[in-house]
């Protein structure tokens, strides 16, 4: 094998061969064939309009045009030239949007210049896809041909959709002659009430679109806002280079810009040649055809040639990495990253982390719907996940040492680098003051129960109940055994789907969800009556902690039986020295004086979680109950955030 690689090493032209062949066989998966087709179609389109538009064509004036294209002064090619700039500025930033959705690890500068070169290039030559494709795999050292050719979907996909919203929005408010208006019109009005809705949906993220992955607002924004720079200054451009005696007003030109570069962009033709005049001479009746023709063609020369001609300049170079970028990688590489959820079995460093983080509720991290957030030396940091428009951590960090202050910077951060908003949820009171200080909004959200189990008796008053409770079980015959290698699966999952049945699903996320990959991880107890198993509990544990993960109870066991239960737990966690035992948290409840929103928010928590009924029966063992609380940025980040958490709840997707 090494013998092999050093063959390679030493001939790199095999090497370069070997490379372009996988380029190749990649490539195939772009349908070349299809390609090839579409761009045959795109020029007998061309044809074709030339044909019908010949009488047209053939009553043009060239010395006019001539004439038109010699009077723009070097002033206004100067002008088209800076607009030109901010046009490519604004799409090459498009691509760093993109890059950071997908939360790739390429420098952004080179994302910027890998963009800018394949639009430029591809606009002009053809064949979007393909061209710009291999453009990007030329510019970015580390992506596959593979991964470029998914940015560029994603790119072309995206600007499709940007632009047909701001097209539509500028077709609904600016006076331009439309082809077959009344149709156009009622088309524009479609794509606005449907982007309406999408930003709602991706807000509220309904069941029926559970499976669909919608792009936070902030992205949408941020696609949205470069589009419009992006169309504006191209349409600037255009207009700059309108000849002396063509007047056209900004605002109707850059909106017939717009339309035209859609007919372009939905023919397939280079440069959109043939739709996109067409389309400007439709919209514009009342300019004259020479001169509008002439400044289209100063135009393709400053906004696709000019552009072109150097992005091939800097597609042969190749991506340059210098000292200063190698040096922003490393610093990019300590910051914090959001790893894919890893399921029950967890890299060794992560589950040494998981043994001595302050809270056992990392284990929840196994039932693979949380993702690790780690630092690029893999340190762990905590336990997250995005969920629409945020970014969710649960709890309080993994890492004993890190400062409430750090954290929070590092979270904002991260957030922010994928268009999400930050929001902790079940954090306690240290960490709340923290977010606090740091102009955050806090909320409290949650009782946790706890108890001390070398202190834990049965003593006193406030036992009264919890020892009635042990009785009945006591006296009904249950019998309480501790798991072991050879658990009951089959009985388990019995009881687990006839309570699933009785309680309108499993929950997840935050709450504990049957997994029986995960039980070799977990602390079990079993509760027999007659011989046959009537409910279980399972129970995160690590060295500082045991914390109830799930319980589930038949409903024909006696009353008190789940009582038995978490008192044997408690008693296991005293014989291992365990000094922190968490009944875990239940909703707070209704607060006076608080907004209405938030009072609604506690409501479906409550109703979720069946609050009233954990509370008393946790009540039964008199803990000490600590508040947990939620933070984000604003009240309005808090609703959402609040929104995001319940409908993760409710997905039940385990390891």
């Amino acid at each position: 094998m090494h013998e092999h690689t050093d063959i390679l090493r030493d001939h790199p032209d095999i090497l370069q061969k070997r490379r372009a062949t996988r380029a190749l066989s990649v490539a195939d998966g772009i349908d070349l064939r299809k390609t090839a087709l579409r761009q045959l179609l795109a020029a007998l389109l061309v044809l074709g309009v030339i044909v019908l538009m010949w009488d047209k064509i053939a009553q043009l004036d060239l010395n006019t045009i001539r004439a038109a294209l010699k009077s723009v002064t070097p002033w206004q090619w100067l002008a088209a030239c800076g607009f030109t700039a901010v046009s490519f500025w604004a799409l090459g930033r498009y691509d760093r949007v993109v890059h950071r959705l997908l939360r790739t690890s390429a420098d952004m500068k080179q994302a910027e210049q890998a963009g800018i070169a394949a639009i430029a290039i591809s606009q002009t030559v053809g064949m979007g896809v393909i061209s710009a494709s291999f453009v990007r795999w030329r510019m970015l050292p580390d992506a596959c041909l593979t991964q470029a050719a998914r940015l560029t979907a994603i790119v072309s996909a995206s600007f499709l959709a940007a632009w047909a919203v701001i097209t539509s929005a500028a077709v609904v408010m600016a006076p331009v002659a439309l082809p077959m208006g009344g149709w156009v019109q009622g088309v524009a009005w479609t794509v606005l009430i449907v982007t309406a809705l999408a930003m709602v949906a991706s807000l509220l993220r309904p069941r029926l679109l559970s499976g669909v992955r919608l792009p936070p607002l902030r992205a949408v924004g941020a696609f949205l806002a470069l589009a419009v720079l992006d169309m504006v200054a191209a349409g600037a451009a255009l207009w700059v280079l309108l000849p002396a005696g063509c007047e056209i007003s900004p605002l109707l030109l850059i909106a017939a810009y717009m339309l035209a570069l859609g007919a372009g962009l939905i023919s397939g033709t280079p440069g959109g040649m043939g739709p996109f005049e067409l389309t400007l001479l439709a919209a514009l009746p009342t300019a004259g055809p020479e001169p509008l023709l002439a400044a289209i063609l100063a135009f393709r020369a400053v906004y696709f040639a000019l552009p072109a001609l150097l992005a091939a300049a800097l597609t042969i170079r190749g991506p340059r990495v210098a000292v200063s970028h190698r040096s922003g990688q490393a610093n990019r590489s300590e910051r914090a990253r959001l790893r894919p959820p890893f399921g029950p079995h967890l890299p060794t460093h992560v589950a040494q982390a998981l043994r001595i983080a302050p809270r056992a509720e990392a284990g929840l991290l196994r039932h693979g719907r949380l993702s690790l957030i780690e630092r690029g030396d893999a340190t762990p940091v905590a336990m997250g996940t995005t969920s629409g428009q945020s970014l969710i951590v649960l709890s309080d960090p993994m890492d004993p040492v890190l400062s409430p202050d750090t954290f929070l910077s590092e979270l904002e951060d991260l957030a922010r680098r994928g268009f999400h908003a930050p929001f902790l949820y079940k954090i306690g009171g240290r960490m709340a003051c923290a977010a606090r200080r740091a102009g955050w909004r806090v909320l409290p959200l949650a009782r946790e129960a706890t108890l001390d189990p070398r202190r834990f008796t049965l003593d006193g008053s406030d036992k009264r109940q919890l020892r009635r409770k042990l009785r009945q079980a006591d006296k009904a015959g249950v019998i309480i055994q501790p798991g072991g290698v050879d658990l009951p699966l089959a009985d388990m999952d019995r009881i687990a789907a006839r309570w699933s049945a009785t309680h309108g699903g499993e929950r997840g996320f935050s709450m504990g969800v049957w997994s029986p990959a995960t039980l070799p991880f977990a602390l079990v107890f079993l509760a027999y009556y007659h011989g046959r198993l009537v409910g279980f509990l399972n129970l995160h544990a690590n060295a500082n902690e045991h914390a109830l993960d799930l319980m589930r109870i038949d409903p024909s066991a006696p009353d008190g039986t789940m009582h038995a239960l978490v008192t044997q737990a408690i008693a296991a966690a005293k014989a291992d020295g365990i000094t922190r035992f968490s009944l875990a948290a239940v909703p707070l409840g209704t607060c006076r004086n608080e907004r209405t929103a938030f009072q609604l928010i506690r409501r479906v928590l409550n109703a979720a979680c069946g609050a009233d009924g954990l509370r008393q029966f946790k009540s039964a063992f008199s803990p000490h109950w600590e508040t947990l609380y939620a933070a984000a940025h604003s009240t309005v980040a808090l609703g959402i955030g609040a929104l995001d958490v319940m409908r993760e709840i409710h997905q039940t997707k385990t390891a």
